[in-house]
Protein backbone atom coordinates (compact mmCIF):
# COMPACT_ATOMS: atom_id res chain seq x y z
CA UNK A 1 0.00 0.00 0.00
CA UNK A 2 2.84 2.42 0.77
CA UNK A 3 4.42 1.92 -2.59
CA UNK A 4 1.21 2.55 -4.60
CA UNK A 5 0.99 5.79 -2.56
CA UNK A 6 4.67 6.43 -3.58
CA UNK A 7 4.05 6.20 -6.93
CA UNK A 8 1.21 8.00 -6.84
CA UNK A 9 2.88 11.04 -5.56
CA UNK A 10 5.64 10.32 -8.40
CA UNK A 11 3.04 10.17 -10.94
CA UNK A 12 1.25 13.46 -9.71
CA UNK A 13 3.09 15.93 -11.62
CA UNK A 14 2.63 14.34 -14.99
CA UNK A 15 -1.24 13.89 -14.19
CA UNK A 16 -1.22 17.34 -13.48
CA UNK A 17 -0.35 18.01 -16.48
CA UNK A 18 -2.18 15.38 -18.34
CA UNK A 19 -5.52 17.07 -16.47
CA UNK A 20 -4.24 21.07 -18.02
CA UNK A 21 -3.48 19.33 -21.64
CA UNK A 22 -6.99 17.75 -21.79
CA UNK A 23 -9.32 21.00 -21.03
CA UNK A 24 -6.39 23.06 -23.52
CA UNK A 25 -7.15 20.08 -26.12
CA UNK A 26 -10.88 20.59 -25.59
CA UNK A 27 -11.17 24.10 -25.72
CA UNK A 28 -9.41 24.31 -29.22
CA UNK A 29 -11.10 21.46 -30.58
CA UNK A 30 -14.60 22.39 -29.79
CA UNK A 31 -13.64 25.76 -31.52
CA UNK A 32 -13.52 24.48 -35.12
CA UNK A 33 -15.52 21.76 -34.95
CA UNK A 34 -18.59 23.49 -35.71
CA UNK A 35 -17.29 25.64 -38.65
CA UNK A 36 -18.35 22.80 -41.33
CA UNK A 37 -21.95 22.64 -39.73
CA UNK A 38 -22.83 26.45 -40.06
CA UNK A 39 -25.04 26.02 -43.00
CA UNK A 40 -26.86 23.03 -41.16
CA UNK A 41 -27.76 25.40 -37.97
CA UNK A 42 -29.44 27.73 -40.00
CA UNK A 43 -31.76 25.86 -41.88
CA UNK A 44 -32.33 23.24 -38.65
CA UNK A 45 -33.01 27.27 -36.98
CA UNK A 46 -35.02 28.60 -39.48
CA UNK A 47 -32.53 31.65 -39.32
CA UNK A 48 -29.67 33.38 -41.72
CA UNK A 49 -25.86 31.99 -42.08
CA UNK A 50 -24.75 35.58 -40.57
CA UNK A 51 -26.67 34.20 -37.16
CA UNK A 52 -25.81 30.95 -37.22
CA UNK A 53 -21.41 32.02 -37.81
CA UNK A 54 -21.65 33.91 -33.93
CA UNK A 55 -22.03 29.80 -32.94
CA UNK A 56 -18.55 30.18 -33.54
CA UNK A 57 -17.36 34.36 -34.01
CA UNK A 58 -19.04 34.81 -30.10
CA UNK A 59 -17.40 31.72 -28.87
CA UNK A 60 -14.15 33.32 -30.40
CA UNK A 61 -14.99 36.60 -28.98
CA UNK A 62 -16.49 35.63 -25.20
CA UNK A 63 -12.65 34.10 -24.47
CA UNK A 64 -10.73 36.70 -26.17
CA UNK A 65 -12.37 39.31 -24.06
CA UNK A 66 -12.13 37.55 -20.61
CA UNK A 67 -8.77 35.77 -20.78
CA UNK A 68 -7.20 38.87 -19.00
CA UNK A 69 -10.07 39.08 -16.81
CA UNK A 70 -9.55 35.24 -16.06
CA UNK A 71 -6.23 35.95 -15.23
CA UNK A 72 -6.45 38.26 -12.87
CA UNK A 73 -9.34 36.30 -10.72
CA UNK A 74 -6.75 33.48 -11.02
CA UNK A 75 -4.00 35.81 -9.57
CA UNK A 76 -6.93 36.88 -6.37
CA UNK A 77 -8.76 33.99 -5.73
CA UNK A 78 -6.05 31.19 -6.96
CA UNK A 79 -5.34 29.59 -10.04
CA UNK A 80 -6.86 26.12 -9.40
CA UNK A 81 -9.90 27.75 -8.09
CA UNK A 82 -10.62 29.65 -11.27
CA UNK A 83 -9.61 26.65 -13.78
CA UNK A 84 -11.15 23.95 -12.36
CA UNK A 85 -14.88 25.78 -12.24
CA UNK A 86 -14.25 26.52 -15.71
CA UNK A 87 -14.22 22.82 -16.60
CA UNK A 88 -17.38 22.47 -14.41
CA UNK A 89 -18.73 25.00 -16.39
CA UNK A 90 -17.65 24.20 -19.68
CA UNK A 91 -18.29 20.11 -18.99
CA UNK A 92 -22.31 21.65 -18.23
CA UNK A 93 -23.20 23.99 -20.58
CA UNK A 94 -21.79 21.57 -23.04
CA UNK A 95 -24.61 19.06 -22.32
CA UNK A 96 -27.08 22.28 -22.36
CA UNK A 97 -25.87 23.47 -25.92
CA UNK A 98 -26.71 20.04 -27.74
CA UNK A 99 -30.05 19.65 -26.47
CA UNK A 100 -31.07 23.57 -27.04
CA UNK A 101 -34.44 23.78 -28.52
CA UNK A 102 -33.79 27.27 -30.25
CA UNK A 103 -31.06 29.36 -32.21
CA UNK A 104 -31.27 32.08 -29.34
CA UNK A 105 -31.10 29.44 -26.35
CA UNK A 106 -27.87 27.84 -28.53
CA UNK A 107 -26.01 31.18 -28.31
CA UNK A 108 -26.83 31.46 -24.81
CA UNK A 109 -25.09 28.11 -23.37
CA UNK A 110 -22.31 28.29 -26.52
CA UNK A 111 -21.75 32.24 -24.10
CA UNK A 112 -21.37 29.95 -20.96
CA UNK A 113 -19.24 27.37 -22.34
CA UNK A 114 -16.47 30.45 -24.06
CA UNK A 115 -16.80 31.79 -19.89
CA UNK A 116 -15.78 28.10 -18.75
CA UNK A 117 -13.20 28.12 -21.63
CA UNK A 118 -11.63 31.36 -20.83
CA UNK A 119 -11.07 30.66 -17.02
CA UNK A 120 -9.02 27.41 -17.45
CA UNK A 121 -7.34 28.81 -21.01
CA UNK A 122 -5.93 31.95 -18.93
CA UNK A 123 -4.73 29.86 -16.02
CA UNK A 124 -3.24 26.95 -17.19
CA UNK A 125 0.05 28.05 -17.91
CA UNK A 126 0.23 29.81 -14.44
CA UNK A 127 -0.30 26.37 -12.87
CA UNK A 128 2.65 24.73 -14.18
CA UNK A 129 4.46 27.92 -13.67
CA UNK A 130 3.53 27.59 -9.91
CA UNK A 131 3.36 23.73 -9.17
CA UNK A 132 6.28 22.79 -11.44
CA UNK A 133 9.96 23.13 -10.59
CA UNK A 134 12.03 25.25 -13.55
CA UNK A 135 13.76 22.80 -14.83
CA UNK A 136 10.30 20.61 -15.63
CA UNK A 137 8.71 24.19 -17.19
CA UNK A 138 9.51 23.78 -20.50
CA UNK A 139 8.56 20.45 -21.25
CA UNK A 140 5.31 20.60 -19.67
CA UNK A 141 4.32 24.03 -21.82
CA UNK A 142 5.65 22.16 -24.71
CA UNK A 143 3.19 19.40 -24.04
CA UNK A 144 0.46 22.36 -23.46
CA UNK A 145 1.27 24.19 -26.49
CA UNK A 146 1.11 20.86 -28.57
CA UNK A 147 -2.95 19.88 -27.27
CA UNK A 148 -3.19 23.37 -28.42
CA UNK A 149 -2.46 22.51 -31.94
CA UNK A 150 -3.57 19.40 -31.93
CA UNK A 151 -7.13 20.54 -31.01
CA UNK A 152 -6.93 23.24 -33.45
CA UNK A 153 -6.12 21.13 -36.14
CA UNK A 154 -8.69 17.92 -35.20
CA UNK A 155 -11.71 19.87 -34.52
CA UNK A 156 -12.44 20.68 -38.05
CA UNK A 157 -11.97 17.17 -39.39
CA UNK A 158 -13.72 15.57 -36.56
CA UNK A 159 -16.61 18.19 -37.32
CA UNK A 160 -16.93 17.04 -40.87
CA UNK A 161 -17.39 13.57 -39.77
CA UNK A 162 -19.80 13.93 -37.40
CA UNK A 163 -21.62 16.20 -39.97
CA UNK A 164 -21.82 13.30 -42.23
CA UNK A 165 -23.03 10.19 -39.98
CA UNK A 166 -24.04 11.79 -37.12
CA UNK A 167 -26.51 14.53 -35.94
CA UNK A 168 -25.80 18.11 -35.19
CA UNK A 169 -25.92 16.82 -31.07
CA UNK A 170 -22.85 15.48 -31.37
CA UNK A 171 -20.70 17.89 -32.15
CA UNK A 172 -21.25 19.31 -28.71
CA UNK A 173 -21.47 15.98 -27.07
CA UNK A 174 -18.30 13.89 -28.57
CA UNK A 175 -16.22 16.05 -25.94
CA UNK A 176 -18.26 15.76 -23.29
CA UNK A 177 -16.17 12.26 -21.51
CA UNK A 178 -12.56 13.86 -22.19
CA UNK A 179 -13.86 17.11 -20.29
CA UNK A 180 -15.40 14.64 -17.24
CA UNK A 181 -12.07 13.35 -16.82
CA UNK A 182 -10.04 15.98 -17.16
CA UNK A 183 -12.26 17.25 -14.20
CA UNK A 184 -11.73 14.31 -12.32
CA UNK A 185 -8.25 14.57 -12.81
CA UNK A 186 -7.85 18.52 -11.74
CA UNK A 187 -9.76 18.15 -8.74
CA UNK A 188 -7.70 14.71 -7.84
CA UNK A 189 -4.26 16.02 -8.78
CA UNK A 190 -3.98 19.69 -9.23
CA UNK A 191 -2.70 20.52 -5.42
CA UNK A 192 -3.68 23.76 -3.95
CA UNK A 193 -1.45 26.90 -4.29
CA UNK A 194 0.84 27.14 -1.48
CA UNK A 195 -0.11 29.77 1.69
CA UNK A 196 3.06 31.86 0.88
CA UNK A 197 1.60 32.09 -2.67
CA UNK A 198 -1.92 33.68 -1.71
CA UNK A 199 -1.99 37.20 -2.73
CA UNK A 200 -3.70 39.74 -0.41
CA UNK A 201 -7.12 41.29 -1.31
CA UNK A 202 -6.89 44.24 -3.39
CA UNK A 203 -9.71 46.30 -5.08
CA UNK A 204 -10.77 45.04 -8.46
CA UNK A 205 -9.90 47.15 -11.30
CA UNK A 206 -13.12 46.87 -12.75
CA UNK A 207 -13.33 49.92 -15.20
CA UNK A 208 -9.55 48.79 -16.79
CA UNK A 209 -10.94 45.24 -16.71
CA UNK A 210 -14.40 46.46 -18.78
CA UNK A 211 -11.99 49.20 -21.26
CA UNK A 212 -9.92 46.21 -22.16
CA UNK A 213 -12.67 44.10 -23.02
CA UNK A 214 -14.33 46.51 -25.22
CA UNK A 215 -10.84 47.03 -27.07
CA UNK A 216 -10.29 43.30 -27.73
CA UNK A 217 -13.68 42.64 -28.35
CA UNK A 218 -13.80 45.76 -31.11
CA UNK A 219 -10.64 44.39 -32.56
CA UNK A 220 -11.80 40.62 -32.68
CA UNK A 221 -14.71 41.68 -34.18
CA UNK A 222 -13.18 44.35 -37.16
CA UNK A 223 -10.85 41.60 -38.24
CA UNK A 224 -12.72 38.42 -38.33
CA UNK A 225 -15.36 40.74 -40.27
CA UNK A 226 -13.32 42.97 -42.41
CA UNK A 227 -13.18 41.02 -45.63
CA UNK A 228 -17.03 40.87 -45.60
CA UNK A 229 -17.66 43.72 -44.31
CA UNK A 230 -15.00 45.66 -46.14
CA UNK A 231 -11.49 46.60 -44.58
CA UNK A 232 -11.89 50.41 -45.61
CA UNK A 233 -15.67 50.64 -45.29
CA UNK A 234 -17.08 53.07 -42.60
CA UNK A 235 -18.13 50.70 -40.45
CA UNK A 236 -14.54 48.92 -40.29
CA UNK A 237 -12.76 52.00 -39.60
CA UNK A 238 -15.39 53.84 -37.62
CA UNK A 239 -15.18 50.64 -34.85
CA UNK A 240 -10.95 50.96 -34.82
CA UNK A 241 -10.97 54.24 -34.34
CA UNK A 242 -13.01 53.81 -31.35
CA UNK A 243 -10.57 50.80 -30.27
CA UNK A 244 -7.64 53.16 -30.72
CA UNK A 245 -8.94 56.09 -28.56
CA UNK A 246 -10.73 53.44 -25.78
CA UNK A 247 -6.84 51.91 -25.79
CA UNK A 248 -4.93 55.42 -24.87
CA UNK A 249 -7.35 56.08 -22.19
CA UNK A 250 -6.60 52.55 -21.14
CA UNK A 251 -3.30 53.01 -21.02
CA UNK A 252 -3.54 56.40 -19.02
CA UNK A 253 -6.15 55.00 -16.73
CA UNK A 254 -3.92 51.88 -15.73
CA UNK A 255 -0.73 53.58 -15.57
CA UNK A 256 -2.29 55.80 -12.50
CA UNK A 257 -3.95 52.77 -10.80
CA UNK A 258 -2.27 51.18 -7.73
CA UNK A 259 -3.85 47.83 -8.66
CA UNK A 260 -4.05 48.00 -12.35
CA UNK A 261 -6.05 45.42 -14.40
CA UNK A 262 -3.05 44.71 -16.79
CA UNK A 263 0.30 44.80 -15.60
CA UNK A 264 1.34 47.90 -18.30
CA UNK A 265 4.27 48.42 -16.21
CA UNK A 266 5.73 45.06 -16.46
CA UNK A 267 5.55 45.28 -20.79
CA UNK A 268 9.17 47.38 -19.89
CA UNK A 269 10.76 44.28 -19.24
CA UNK A 270 12.29 43.91 -22.98
CA UNK A 271 12.07 39.80 -22.94
CA UNK A 272 8.39 39.63 -21.68
CA UNK A 273 7.28 42.84 -24.32
CA UNK A 274 8.80 40.90 -26.35
CA UNK A 275 7.44 37.66 -26.10
CA UNK A 276 4.07 38.11 -26.47
CA UNK A 277 4.64 40.18 -30.01
CA UNK A 278 6.30 37.02 -30.98
CA UNK A 279 3.74 34.75 -29.74
CA UNK A 280 1.32 36.94 -31.61
CA UNK A 281 3.31 36.61 -34.81
CA UNK A 282 3.74 33.08 -34.63
CA UNK A 283 0.09 31.87 -34.56
CA UNK A 284 -0.69 34.81 -37.41
CA UNK A 285 2.02 32.71 -39.00
CA UNK A 286 0.65 29.61 -38.10
CA UNK A 287 -3.15 30.26 -38.91
CA UNK A 288 -2.72 31.76 -42.55
CA UNK A 289 -0.66 28.54 -43.28
CA UNK A 290 -3.28 26.55 -42.34
CA UNK A 291 -6.22 27.96 -43.40
CA UNK A 292 -4.70 28.75 -47.21
CA UNK A 293 -3.17 26.22 -48.27
CA UNK A 294 -6.41 23.49 -48.52
CA UNK A 295 -7.43 26.09 -50.56
CA UNK A 296 -4.15 25.57 -53.28
CA UNK A 297 -4.69 21.47 -52.35
CA UNK A 298 -8.01 21.54 -53.68
CA UNK A 299 -8.33 24.25 -55.76
CA UNK A 300 -5.07 23.65 -57.41
CA UNK A 301 -3.72 20.00 -57.18
CA UNK A 302 -7.55 18.65 -57.21
CA UNK A 303 -7.29 17.13 -54.31
CA UNK A 304 -10.25 15.50 -52.18
CA UNK A 305 -11.02 17.03 -48.97
CA UNK A 306 -9.85 13.87 -47.21
CA UNK A 307 -6.45 13.77 -49.48
CA UNK A 308 -5.87 17.58 -48.32
CA UNK A 309 -6.21 16.70 -44.55
CA UNK A 310 -3.93 13.79 -44.72
CA UNK A 311 -1.50 16.18 -46.26
CA UNK A 312 -2.18 18.92 -43.49
CA UNK A 313 -1.50 16.54 -40.79
CA UNK A 314 2.49 17.54 -41.68
CA UNK A 315 2.13 19.85 -39.35
CA UNK A 316 0.40 19.10 -35.77
CA UNK A 317 2.68 16.10 -36.33
CA UNK A 318 6.13 17.89 -36.24
CA UNK A 319 4.78 20.00 -33.67
CA UNK A 320 3.40 17.28 -31.30
CA UNK A 321 6.96 15.84 -31.50
CA UNK A 322 9.54 19.05 -31.57
CA UNK A 323 6.74 21.04 -28.75
CA UNK A 324 7.88 18.71 -25.43
CA UNK A 325 11.69 18.49 -26.83
CA UNK A 326 12.19 21.57 -27.71
CA UNK A 327 10.40 22.59 -24.14
CA UNK A 328 13.39 20.50 -22.78
CA UNK A 329 15.81 21.80 -24.42
CA UNK A 330 14.76 25.31 -22.95
CA UNK A 331 14.52 24.16 -19.62
CA UNK A 332 18.83 23.05 -19.84
CA UNK A 333 19.84 26.03 -22.47
CA UNK A 334 17.33 28.69 -22.59
CA UNK A 335 15.13 29.96 -25.25
CA UNK A 336 16.31 32.57 -27.07
CA UNK A 337 18.23 30.00 -29.69
CA UNK A 338 15.22 27.73 -30.12
CA UNK A 339 12.91 30.95 -30.77
CA UNK A 340 15.37 32.36 -33.34
CA UNK A 341 15.66 29.02 -35.17
CA UNK A 342 11.90 28.33 -35.02
CA UNK A 343 11.39 32.31 -36.83
CA UNK A 344 13.86 31.03 -39.15
CA UNK A 345 12.05 27.46 -39.86
CA UNK A 346 8.76 29.14 -40.17
CA UNK A 347 9.88 32.60 -42.67
CA UNK A 348 12.03 29.68 -44.36
CA UNK A 349 8.92 27.72 -45.31
CA UNK A 350 7.34 30.80 -46.27
CA UNK A 351 9.66 31.75 -48.54
CA UNK A 352 10.20 28.70 -50.46
CA UNK A 353 6.24 28.17 -50.41
CA UNK A 354 6.24 32.24 -52.08
CA UNK A 355 8.63 31.39 -54.84
CA UNK A 356 7.74 27.60 -55.37
CA UNK A 357 4.00 27.06 -55.21
CA UNK A 358 3.01 25.88 -58.72
CA UNK A 359 6.20 23.48 -59.02
CA UNK A 360 6.63 22.19 -55.97
CA UNK A 361 5.83 18.35 -55.94
CA UNK A 362 3.90 16.99 -53.53
CA UNK A 363 6.79 15.25 -51.30
CA UNK A 364 8.25 19.08 -51.00
CA UNK A 365 4.93 20.60 -50.00
CA UNK A 366 4.74 18.04 -46.82
CA UNK A 367 8.43 18.52 -46.06
CA UNK A 368 7.93 22.52 -45.94
CA UNK A 369 4.43 21.70 -44.02
CA UNK A 370 6.70 19.86 -41.80
CA UNK A 371 9.24 22.44 -41.62
CA UNK A 372 6.51 24.77 -40.29
CA UNK A 373 5.37 22.47 -37.57
CA UNK A 374 9.11 22.17 -36.48
CA UNK A 375 9.07 25.89 -36.33
CA UNK A 376 6.03 26.19 -34.58
CA UNK A 377 7.41 24.01 -32.14
CA UNK A 378 10.77 25.80 -31.24
CA UNK A 379 9.07 28.96 -30.60
CA UNK A 380 6.02 28.34 -28.61
CA UNK A 381 7.23 26.34 -25.48
CA UNK A 382 10.98 27.89 -24.93
CA UNK A 383 8.77 31.77 -25.60
CA UNK A 384 6.10 31.06 -22.95
CA UNK A 385 8.59 29.52 -20.53
CA UNK A 386 10.61 33.24 -21.43
CA UNK A 387 7.47 35.38 -20.29
CA UNK A 388 6.51 33.37 -17.25
CA UNK A 389 10.31 34.01 -16.04
CA UNK A 390 9.92 37.27 -16.31
CA UNK A 391 6.91 37.73 -14.96
CA UNK A 392 5.98 39.61 -11.52
CA UNK A 393 5.04 36.96 -9.39
CA UNK A 394 2.13 38.83 -8.43
CA UNK A 395 1.06 38.86 -12.14
CA UNK A 396 1.43 35.81 -13.35
CA UNK A 397 -1.65 35.01 -13.99
CA UNK A 398 -2.50 38.23 -16.09
CA UNK A 399 0.03 37.63 -18.17
CA UNK A 400 -0.47 33.99 -18.40
CA UNK A 401 -3.86 35.31 -19.80
CA UNK A 402 -1.97 37.70 -21.96
CA UNK A 403 -0.07 34.63 -23.96
CA UNK A 404 -3.01 32.72 -24.06
CA UNK A 405 -4.35 36.07 -25.52
CA UNK A 406 -1.66 36.64 -28.12
CA UNK A 407 -2.45 32.75 -29.01
CA UNK A 408 -6.26 33.33 -29.60
CA UNK A 409 -5.48 36.97 -31.32
CA UNK A 410 -2.76 35.55 -33.05
CA UNK A 411 -5.23 32.69 -35.01
CA UNK A 412 -8.05 34.92 -36.20
CA UNK A 413 -5.77 37.70 -37.35
CA UNK A 414 -3.83 34.74 -39.02
CA UNK A 415 -7.29 33.31 -40.83
CA UNK A 416 -8.35 36.69 -41.36
CA UNK A 417 -4.95 37.42 -43.45
CA UNK A 418 -5.14 34.11 -45.43
CA UNK A 419 -8.71 35.08 -46.45
CA UNK A 420 -8.67 38.45 -47.09
CA UNK A 421 -5.52 38.57 -48.92
CA UNK A 422 -7.02 35.32 -51.34
CA UNK A 423 -10.09 37.22 -52.28
CA UNK A 424 -8.40 40.35 -52.46
CA UNK A 425 -5.79 39.06 -54.89
CA UNK A 426 -7.40 36.90 -56.80
CA UNK A 427 -9.33 39.78 -58.38
CA UNK A 428 -6.26 40.83 -60.34
CA UNK A 429 -5.32 37.67 -62.17
CA UNK A 430 -6.42 36.11 -65.64
CA UNK A 431 -6.97 32.90 -65.21
CA UNK A 432 -8.33 31.17 -61.91
CA UNK A 433 -5.22 29.01 -60.76
CA UNK A 434 -3.14 31.66 -61.60
CA UNK A 435 -5.51 33.87 -59.85
CA UNK A 436 -5.48 31.61 -56.88
CA UNK A 437 -1.40 31.06 -56.73
CA UNK A 438 -0.64 34.76 -57.04
CA UNK A 439 -3.01 35.13 -54.02
CA UNK A 440 -1.16 32.14 -51.92
CA UNK A 441 2.10 33.83 -52.99
CA UNK A 442 1.10 37.40 -51.65
CA UNK A 443 0.13 35.46 -47.94
CA UNK A 444 3.53 33.48 -47.44
CA UNK A 445 5.07 36.82 -48.74
CA UNK A 446 3.50 39.13 -45.83
CA UNK A 447 4.13 35.98 -43.58
CA UNK A 448 8.36 36.56 -44.57
CA UNK A 449 8.19 40.19 -43.61
CA UNK A 450 6.06 39.36 -40.34
CA UNK A 451 8.62 36.43 -39.22
CA UNK A 452 11.91 39.26 -40.10
CA UNK A 453 10.61 41.59 -37.77
CA UNK A 454 9.74 39.13 -35.39
CA UNK A 455 13.83 38.05 -35.87
CA UNK A 456 14.51 41.56 -35.54
CA UNK A 457 12.41 42.13 -32.43
CA UNK A 458 13.75 39.44 -30.88
CA UNK A 459 17.39 40.62 -31.20
CA UNK A 460 16.71 44.01 -29.69
CA UNK A 461 14.98 42.86 -26.88
CA UNK A 462 18.15 40.24 -26.41
CA UNK A 463 20.34 43.69 -26.39
CA UNK A 464 17.92 45.38 -24.17
CA UNK A 465 17.64 42.94 -21.94
CA UNK A 466 21.19 42.73 -21.68
CA UNK A 467 21.84 46.56 -20.67
CA UNK A 468 18.89 45.88 -18.06
CA UNK A 469 20.43 42.81 -15.88
CA UNK A 470 23.48 45.63 -15.44
CA UNK A 471 20.98 48.07 -14.15
CA UNK A 472 18.57 47.94 -11.41
CA UNK A 473 15.24 47.00 -12.20
CA UNK A 474 12.70 49.95 -12.16
CA UNK A 475 9.78 47.19 -13.28
CA UNK A 476 10.22 44.96 -10.27
CA UNK A 477 11.38 47.57 -7.88
CA UNK A 478 8.57 49.98 -8.59
CA UNK A 479 5.67 46.16 -7.83
CA UNK A 480 4.17 46.85 -4.37
CA UNK A 481 5.88 44.25 -2.13
CA UNK A 482 3.05 41.57 -1.25
CA UNK A 483 5.27 38.68 0.90
CA UNK A 484 7.24 39.57 4.05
Amino acid sequence: MQAVGSRTKELRPSLMVTAICLGAFISHFTAGIVNVSLPQFAAIFGTTLGTAQWITTGYLLVIASLLPVMGKLGDRYGFRLIHNLGYILFGISSVLVAFSPNIGSLLGFRIVQAVGAAMFQATNMALITQHLPKQNRGRALGTVNTAVALGAMSGPIAGGVVAEWLNWHWLFLIHVPVAALATLLAFRFIPPAPAVDKQPSAPFDTMGGLMFMAIISSVIWTISGGSSRGWLSPVTAAVLASAALLLAVFLIWERRQANPFIPVRAFRIPALSAGLVISCVAFVLANSFLVTLPFYLSGVSGMSPSAAGAVMTAYPILLAVTGPFAGHLSDRFGSGLLVLLGLLAMGGGAAVFSLGLGVLPMAGLVALLALVGLGMGLITSPNNSTILHHAPKEHVGSIGGMIALTRNLGMVVGAALGLGVVQGAAQSASSEPDRLLGALSSVFEINVWLCAGAIVLLGLSFYLERRRRVQPDPVRSAQPKTHP
